[in-house]
């Protein structure tokens, strides 16, 4: 088969791509990306200040929108999500806080609440999809979750339950959104630097050492920003052939 030369260029341009918790770290990252492939991106995020925060950052951006929505209010994003549509793909990177610490002195209260963004607005967000038309039969859905999953160091049990609680989605929407010729991943980061750290009460001095021997142990001999990471997504809405799949890109940090 002859492909022509653009076409891998312009496989995104003019693409309607909604970007769930774009505001910032890997969703700003995928947002740009998508920007830069000549896409119409739409970022929506529950915050108005961090929305045109993102939104003046990328102000050099013509194809750019914002859209108010809370994940854990199902109605209200479903309603947005009708508004936006019809959309080519759908970005869901949303994450409140890392569920993180001592298994024993866990708020549990405070844990529940954490799944409310990461994993119950993935499946508010995939109900959605499911049930109206929303994403045009030929697009995707593209998921985060995290490297936990796979194994889930010390301190990270329930992370990593929340983690693996997103493999296992994946799997199932995928199945369940092909009749509707939807495709469904979920990229998978491990160390990233990102505006995480700042709400896990880190300083910069904790966050520099940290990173600085994530670089020394992983393969890569770096750790990854969100401009890396946006690789993965790219991948994500570009490949047709792709569905039901995790897609891990952690410097190779599963491997040591």
């Amino acid at each position: 088969m002859t492909v022509e030369t653009n076409f891998y260029a312009d496989k995104l341009r003019g693409k309607n791509i909604v970007v769930f918790g774009g505001t910032s770290g890997i969703g700003f990252g995928a947002a740009e990306a998508f920007l830069s492939l000549g896409a119409h991106v739409t970022i929506v995020s529950s915050n108005p200040d961090n929305l045109n925060s993102a939104l003046t950052r990328l102000k050099n951006h013509s194809n750019l929108q914002g859209k108010i929505a809370n994940v854990r209010d199902e109605a209200a994003t479903v309603n947005a999500l009708l508004e936006l549509a019809p959309i080519d793909h759908l970005v869901f990177t949303a994450v409140d806080l890392i569920i993180r610490g001592e298994l024993a002195d866990l708020d549990l209260d405070r844990a529940k609440e954490l799944f409310g963004v990461k994993f119950w607005g993935s499946v508010v967000v995939g109900k959605a999809v499911a049930k109206h038309d929303i994403i045009k039969p030929g697009g995707s859905l593209t998921l985060t979750s995290g490297t936990a999953g796979f194994l889930p160091r010390k301190g990270a049990a329930v992370g990593g339950a929340l983690n693996g609680a997103v493999f296992s989605l994946t799997r199932g929407l995928a199945g369940d959104l092909a009749a509707k010729k939807i495709r469904v991943n979920t990229v998978v980061p491990g160390l990233v630097k990102t505006e995480l750290w700042d709400k896990l009460g880190k300083t910069k001095e904790e966050q520099e050492e940290t990173f600085q021997k994530g670089g020394e142990r992983l393969l890569t001999g770096f750790v990854a920003t969100p401009d890396d990471i946006a690789e993965a997504y790219v991948y994500a809405v570009r490949a047709n052939y792709s569905t039901g799949q995790l897609i891990t890109i952690d410097g190779g940090g599963v491997l040591i």
